[in-house]
Formats: C-alpha cells, sequence, structure tokens
C-alpha cells in the first residue's frame, strides 16, 4: 500500500495546524506507526493525566484544557484513514475532512488516555457518521 508522499504528509500536516492550532501545539509525520493512523503525546503524560483526573475535564473547559496540555499529534502517512484524509482536504468537501480529522483527535486522545469521560465524543461521532451517510 503506497504511503503519502512527504510533499503529500507537509501538505496536510500543515491543512492541520491551519485547522486545529488551537487544540494542537504540533503534527509531526511517524512513519514508525504501524496499526494506529495517529497518536497523540505529550511531553508530561502522566503529570497530564493526572491533572485531568483531579480537574474534571468538562465540554465547555477543553479550549483552555487544550493550550494546557500541549499536544503533539503524529500521523502515520500509510494508514488508510490518513491518505483519505488528505484526499478529503483536498476536495470541496472539506467540513468532512474537518470532521474526520477531530474524530481522529478524539480518538487518538482516548487512546492515550487523557478523556476522562469519552461519552463526550459521541455527539461528533453521530454527526460524522450523519454526514458520511448523507449519500444513502
Amino acid at each position: 500500500t503506497r504511503s503519502l508522499s512527504q510533499d503529500e504528509a507537509n501538505t496536510l500536516k500543515q491543512w492541520l495546524l491551519k485547522q486545529f492550532g488551537d487544540k494542537l501545539k504540533n503534527v509531526k509525520i511517524n512513519t514508525k506507526l504501524d496499526q494506529h493512523p495517529c497518536i497523540i503525546t505529550t511531553n508530561e503524560m502522566g503529570a497530564v493525566r493526572h491533572f485531568l483526573k483531579t480537574n474534571l475535564l468538562q465540554r465547555d473547559k477543553q479550549k483552555e484544557i487544550y493550550k494546557v496540555l500541549q499536544l503533539n499529534f503524529d500521523i502515520n502517512p500509510k494508514h488508510i484513514l490518513i491518505k483519505k484524509l488528505y484526499t478529503l482536504q483536498k476536495s470541496t468537501n472539506t467540513e468532512l475532512a474537518t470532521m474526520l480529522a477531530q474524530q481522529l483527535i478524539d480518538n487518538a486522545m482516548v487512546t492515550a488516555g487523557l478523556v476522562e469521560d469519552p461519552r463526550l465524543m459521541l455527539t461528533g461521532l453521530n454527526k460524522l457518521l450523519e454526514k458520511v451517510l448523507e449519500k444513502y
């Protein structure tokens, strides 16, 4: 399976930073990822998890929380979801691209143990599913 080229990956990286610069400190291209489309890292992962547990993250506080977390978002240029995201962000369907990217960020946050209540993600997930199924 073909990977995104370096230029394509850099284009996607810049788009992600433009769209989600309020949430992501950095976007990196990570060719070492195998199974996952993306991962979230932060310099002090253990301290961040403790901070989230003691501050009971609420959806209305998320913008503040993202600034504190200083998240690094690593993308896997070989993964089908990242390749499709690249294609979508280049197309006219930028709304779907943004929704998919947000869901990938949310999924990576859950995987990293940075979401105390995953139910907060369901509204966005359901909207993404509705958008994908509009044609059917």
